[in-house]
């Protein structure tokens, strides 16, 4: 039987891990009940404990987005998103996107607050996705039926496996190959509006200290290529790689040197709410940021 895990570790795991989204029960969903319980068999712990972390995670993403609607220009941000009455607003991602007290959660709370409403916010972001895996998933995207879609990937694809080598779990060609598909798909098939946002710097001192038992690695570059490579395809993506990277990204990130801390959180929540103000995103030419992605930026 495995030890119990410390109370960071087990909320670690609760802020990253949802299983509704894993594909299999996302594609045949079962009772809110069974999660609950699926957790909490993992973590060794009571369901009623599950319970009550997920809500005192989702209490502190509300007091973050509170926190954060005290300064006046991010709360006009919120108020004036450029989302339309009905829209199906989705976010896709990995677990930077899936955390319960992330970005996503955070302005899904700031909606909440303002009471800007006249759209919904769903949120499919699914810790350790790839590119690839978000490929593989496309028809849950489809499923969502979104209108207008937030698209943050790449963090995973610079991901290395091996003690030596450090094979990669994508290259920067095999990620902007997959960006170009998912962009054509989503626009193409589905109809719906793609803002890219590049992933969020990694600090690699801190990356290597934390994985130094693990056959892991995450290679600092590849990151800094892949945000390159989404500045390529959307030049009116938002950037949160750079602003981290202006700041200075370390006290931003867990000890992990990879995922977000609550506040590096609400850091990236403020740039792409300052990035999605009116008048903002307008790509070179004067062209909407998706007609510049769906165009002659289709994959082979």
């Amino acid at each position: 039987m495995n030890a119990p895990l410390s109370a960071y570790d087990r909320r670690q795991f609760l802020r990253y891990t949802r299983t509704e989204r894993w594909p299999m029960l996302d594609r045949r969903p079962v009772d809110a009940t069974v999660h609950r319980d699926l957790l909490a068999g993992m973590l060794g712990v009571p369901p009623e404990q599950v319970t009550a972390e997920i809500e005192a995670m989702r209490a502190e993403a509300v007091r973050a987005a509170a926190g954060l609607l005290t300064d006046p220009g991010l709360r006009a941000a919120v108020e004036a998103l450029p989302f339309g009455a009905g829209d199906r607003v989705v976010a896709v991602g990995d677990s930077i996107t899936a955390d319960r007290v992330g970005w996503f959660e955070m302005l899904d709370a700031a909606v909440a607050v303002t009471g800007t409403g006249g759209f919904t916010l769903h949120n499919l972001g699914l810790s350790g996705n790839t590119t690839a895996d978000v490929l593989e998933r496309f028809d849950l995207i489809e499923a969502a039926r979104p209108t207008r879609v937030l698209m943050m990937l790449g963090t995973n694809d610079a991901r290395r496996h091996g003690r030596t080598t450090g094979y990669p779990m994508a290259t920067v060609r095999e990620t902007e190959r997959n960006l170009r598909a998912l962009v054509q798909l989503i626009t193409g098939e589905l109809g719906a509006e793609v803002t890219l946002i590049t992933p969020p710097a990694v600090d690699g001192r801190s990356a290597d200290e934390f994985f130094a038992a693990l056959p892991l690695s995450w290679d600092v570059a590849a990151v800094a290529g892949i945000a390159a490579v989404v500045r390529t395809i959307d030049a009116g993506c938002l950037d949160p790689h750079a602003a981290m990277r202006a700041h200075g990204p370390r006290e931003l990130l867990e000890t992990d040197g990879v995922h977000p801390t609550p506040a590096g959180q609400r850091f990236i929540l403020a740039t792409i709410l300052r990035g999605l103000a009116p008048g903002t995103r307008t790509a070179r030419g004067g062209q909407e940021p998706a007609q510049v992605s769906a165009g002659s930026d289709a994959p082979p």
